[in-house]
This record gives C-alpha cells, structure tokens and sequence, in this order.
C-alpha cells in the first residue's frame, strides 16, 4: 500500500520541483516583460478587445495563434500585463514540467533524475541555443505546445496512441510549427520501427515454416497483428479534430489571396531580414555551430555506452529524426550571398520560412541531459549506495545543485530586461506612463527605433515597429514599406539638419501619425508637449490637417 502511494508522492515532489526550476529560471533570465511577451499578450489584449488600440497596423494584422490567444490571452481582460504575464508563465512552466516528467521519467530508475536533466538542460540553454529557440523564459504558445509535445512522446514511449494523439493536437493547436515538427520525427522514427518490425515478423515466419514446432510459433509470433488499425484511425481522428484549432489560421495565412510577386516578397523579408536569425543557417553564429558540434559528438558517443531502455532508444530516434531536419535545413539554406545567387533559390526560401532547426535546437540538449544523468545512475548511484545513504548531502545532489546554480548565475548575467540604461529605463517608464494618462485612446505614435514594450507600458497604437511584424504576407510587405518609408523621410529632411513644421505636416498625412515620441531625433520645428531627460513628445496635430 506504502510503495504506489510514495511514488506517487515522490512523482508529484519532483513534477513540482521541476516546475519550481522552471519558473524561477525563467524570472531570473528574463525580467519582465520577456523578450516576447508584449508582442503576444498586446496582440491578445487586441483579440479580445478590438477596440484597444484599434488603429495599431500590426495588433489589426491576422491572427496566427488564434488558440494561445483565446485562452491565455483571455486574462487581459481581467488583469494587468504583468499580472496575466506571471499568471501565464506559471501555467506555461506547469504545463512544460508536466510534459516533462512523463517524457523523460520512463528512461531512469532514479524519481529525481528528471530533475536533473532539466538543471543540465538550463545550463545549456544559458549557454547558448543554435537557432535563437529557447524554451524557458516568458509565456507564449510554444512552451504549450512543448509542454503538449513532451507528454505526447511519454505517452508514445508508453504505447499509449490515443493520449498520444491527444496532446499532439494540442501542441500543434498552441503552436502549429513546434507541433507539426515533433509530429513528423515521431512518424519518421515510428515508421522506420514498424519496417523493422515487420521485417522480424516475416523471418519469424520463415523460420517458423522450417521449424519442427512451427505451428505453435506461427500462431504466438507470426500471425500476431504488428498494428491495432481500430487504435491507429481513431488516434488520427483526435489528432486531426485537436489541431484543426491552429492549423485552420495558419492554412489561412499560407494560402490567402496576394499576388506571386508579394508572396515572393514576402517570404525573402521574413527569411533573410526580419526572421534571419532564426531561420538563415548562413547568420547562426560560429560559437553555436561549434558549442552544438561537440553536443551532438557527446550524444553520438552516448548512444553506444550502454544502459539504454527502451524508452531512451525511443527518444533517440526522435531526437535524431529532429537532427535530420535541421542537417537539411542547413543544406537548404547553404550558398553564396546574396541569397538570390544560390540555385532554386525560391524553393530553398519557401522551406526555411517553416524553422527547420527549432525542435533540434531544443532536443538535442535535453538528450544529452538524459545521457549524461544516464551516466549518472549506472556510475555513482550503483557503485556507491551505501554512502549515498550514509551522506547528509549526497556528493551527486551536491554536483548538480552546483549545475543549477551555476545556470541561474550565467542567465542573470546574460539576461537583457531593456535596452535602456537605468536612468533611461526610468525616462522611458515616465514618458510611456505619461502618453498613458494624457493621449487620447485614438492616438498613433511612432516611437524610437530602439522603443522597448511601447504598447505594454503607454497602451497606444503605433504606426510601426520593428519587433511588431504580421504574419500574412501582404502584412509583412507593408510593414517593410512603412520601415523603409521612415528611414527614408529621417535622412531625406534632415538635408538641412532641421525638421520643418511642413515637413512634420506632411508626414502626419501620408502616415496618419498623431504624435512623435522620439529621444535623439531632431531639433524639431515644433515644441514638445511633454519631456524629460531623455525622450520628447510631439502632438503632430497642433500642425492642423
């Protein structure tokens, strides 16, 4: 009665403690608001109130993550920013160590070492990533669907299809491109599994023919169904039914009406400009190709030290079905520059505008965790039980508490809250707080290129802004023309090294801007309604029309 109700026990102290790590991690290396987490939550706010910041080009845009925003979104009508950020991360890091725990724990003897792997993880992780994905540090969909991807393959290594399905869909709903790239490694390493197994049925078969028993074998091996095809279809009908959610917006965008010369453009601005840190293997720093070089020599080595279940064989393939995918994005995206020179360059640009990268970028640490706590276990914990239990702290706790807190010390020296000084960041704060209590809910401001959260701290539209890209296409053309379009009427009329009042006049009417929040830009034929040391703001309508 005592053993299931202690590791029950014993799996609900871990899961917590996970969670606990992954909170607390997050917090320290991303301040609030996360690098994220005013694109998305403003965009839900949006969502469900259309009327806050109506006029703002990127919150009127498409919508690509109908789903986070209908769900977790839903707590800015109740909340502050901040608080529904919070309230997010908890729920975000709650789901992701649920995932976690059923993913990992079937691989380990040892209750605590899937806490382990996660203090390895976010050592890597403060390290460093490959193609700028990061798991822990803000709320946004795809530490759902993370969370939703790990359970489903804890759920496959159990041979549990239909849960399986179940939160597969959920994942691809939270985030169809983290979703739909787990999906397609385990059908690939599921696929190659199948063929070998029914390679092995029919030697079965064979030697069951020649044997002088063979009837008996035939009927326990050889005749044995490899698939219960009844389980098979109607997890393809929950997992279909469940992603319908977020996949429907994305078909949306992928197949809207805009001529081939805008969709073109498109995709080359969001692969080679605005997205080409992620998705342009060309830009990935050397330090990531080299720091996930000796990563993936560690896990290659690790596959032939012994000790693996079946469970840790299962993941291997997925893992490795994820490196696949990012070796041939890397083939994809390889050649010269311009990117126009490289041979069939359109399609090589259509497929990396789908983050081929991502899901190894994020497994192949966690697999090397896995393989290291691994280790671990068949090492310190079986040569040495008895001074394990001896030991108040026992020597491995200790080493991996030193891993934690070594992470927790990385990340806060490498964690960016704002691109302000602390004088600015106070500057800042005052003169959004100020457009906050004194503009009306109509305006439109531009602010600085180097703006940080604008809508999250003055909660009034702006015209444009670098972080704030749409999704569809003829979005993210329109936004590089108004970016463009700027920069260009900054260095056209500062010819004279003033801002004529005519010239602010005519560019409140080709824009539509109400005001200019600017902190170098300038001098400015007009006077500022409000400023401090640092920022001035313009009401671009005592111009007149």
């Amino acid at each position: 009665m005592n053993g299931p109700r202690n590791r029950n026990l014993q799996t609900w102290l871990v899961t917590l403690s996970t969670w606990a790590t992954f909170l607390f991690f997050g917090a320290i290396a991303a301040p609030l608001p996360g690098v994220n987490e005013p694109h998305y939550l403003c965009k839900a706010k949006h969502f469900w109130q259309p009327e806050w910041c109506s006029q703002d080009f990127f919150l009127a845009s498409p919508n690509a993550h109908t789903v986070f925003f209908a769900t977790i979104g839903s707590l800015t009508n109740f909340v502050t920013f901040e608080q529904a950020a919070w309230i997010g991360r908890a729920l975000a890091t709650l789901v992701l160590a649920w995932g976690w725990i059923r993913c990992l724990s079937p691989m380990f003897f040892t209750p605590w070492a899937t806490l382990w792997c996660a203090w390895i993880f976010l050592a890597c992780a403060a390290c460093g990533n490959f193609s700028g994905e990061w798991l822990v540090g803000g709320v946004e969909g795809k530490v759902f669907a993370y969370g939703f991807l790990f359970a489903a393959f804890g759920d496959v290594l159990r041979r549990r299809w239909r849960w399986a399905a179940v939160w597969t869909g959920a994942a691809i709903s939270f985030h169809p491109v983290v979703g739909v790239w787990g999906l397609l490694a385990f059908k690939a390493s599921m696929s190659l599994h199948w063929l070998k197994e029914i390679r092995r049925a029919r030697r079965t078969a064979s030697i069951a023919e020649s044997h002088p028993a063979g009837t008996a074998l035939r009927t326990s091996r050889a005749t044995e169904p490899l698939f219960d095809w009844a389980t098979l279809v109607q997890s393809g009908v929950i997992l279909v039914l469940l992603s319908l959610p977020g996949l429907i917006p994305v078909i949306r965008l992928l197949t809207e009406h805009v001529s081939a010369e805008t969709r073109y453009a498109a995709n080359y601005i969001q692969v080679y400009f605005r997205l080409a840190h992620h998705l342009d293997p060309m830009l990935f720093p050397a330090r990531a190709y080299w720091g996930y070089a000796a990563l993936l020599v560690f896990w290659l080595f690790s596959l032939v030290w012994g000790g693996r279940n079946n469970s840790k064989r299962a993941f291997d393939q997925i893992v490795a079905w994820s490196i696949v995918f990012a070796v041939v994005g890397i083939a994809i995206g390889y050649g010269p520059r311009p990117p126009k020179l490289m041979p069939w360059f359109a399609l090589r640009m259509n497929l990396l505008k789908f983050y081929p990268f991502r899901l190894a970028d994020v497994l192949l640490p966690i697999a090397v965790a896995v393989s290291l706590v691994g280790v671990l276990e068949r090492t310190v914990l079986n040569a040495s039980p008895s001074m394990t239990r001896r030991s108040p702290i026992p020597i491995h706790v200790i080493m991996m508490l030193l891993v934690f807190v070594s992470s927790l010390l990385r990340a806060y020296s490498v964690s960016e809250s704002n691109r302000y000084s602390h004088e600015d960041r106070r500057d800042w704060l005052d003169v959004c707080h100020w457009i906050n209590t004194h503009l009306p809910p109509d305006a439109v401001v531009q602010s600085p290129t180097n703006g940080w959260a604008f809508k999250w701290f003055a909660q009034r539209a702006e015209y444009v802004a670098f972080k704030d890209c749409p999704q569809d296409a003829a979005g993210i053309v329109e936004w590089n023309r108004r970016l463009n379009f700027l920069q260009k009427w900054y260095e056209q009329k500062y010819a004279d090294q003033l801002y004529s009042a005519s010239e602010l006049k005519g560019l409140r009417q080709e824009t539509g801007l109400t005001h200019l929040l600017t902190d170098r830009l300038g001098p400015l034929e007009l006077e500022p309604v409000y400023h401090n040391g640092t920022f001035q703001v313009y009401d671009l309508r005592m111009l007149g029309d």
